[in-house]
């Protein structure tokens, strides 16, 4: 039986030199840090879907540069892909106003800072993020839920 895959869009965001990434805090799990985006619905791309949850989620409409990231992962039943995409704000007046009560609050975050919380996709810490990659990168393949 062929495993269904979830395909999920995240924005690498820089403002002032740090990231902006969105907290979670999910009972039995706790409290952990993401790239603001989510799944890409039926029908929809994975930049319609970014542009859409980062609008959900923070409240600000981004340009799209390039994919930067990639990473696949999977659980028992399922297949996860995650493009991740450098993206560029809009504006800055960032609100957690995301509309299903997953992100708690918005933050901006110093690379450093990523290595030191529980941060998710945490395989990106180990890059110089002021140092983009031209072509996209694979963060590798992984079980869920991975601490």
């Amino acid at each position: 039986m062929k495993a269904p895959t979830k395909l999920r869009a995240s924005a690498l965001i820089f403002i002032d030199k740090k990231v902006v990434i969105t907290k979670h805090d999910v009972p039995d799990y706790g409290v952990y840090y993401l790239l603001p985006g989510g799944g890409v619905e039926l029908g929809e791309s994975p930049e319609e879907a970014l542009r859409r949850e980062v609008k959900e989620e923070c409240g600000i409409e981004i340009d799209i540069k390039r994919l930067v990231y990639y990473k696949s992962g999977y659980t028992d039943q399922e297949n996860y892909l995650d493009l991740i995409f450098l993206c560029e704000a809009k504006g800055r007046d960032m609100i957690a106003k995301d509309p299903d009560g997953n992100v708690k609050e918005i933050e901006t975050a110093s690379p450093d800072r990523l290595r030191e919380i529980r941060f998710f996709p945490k395989q990106i810490v180990k890059f110089n993020l002021s140092d983009i990659p031209q072509e996209a990168t694979f963060l590798g393949k992984f079980k869920y839920p991975e601490d």
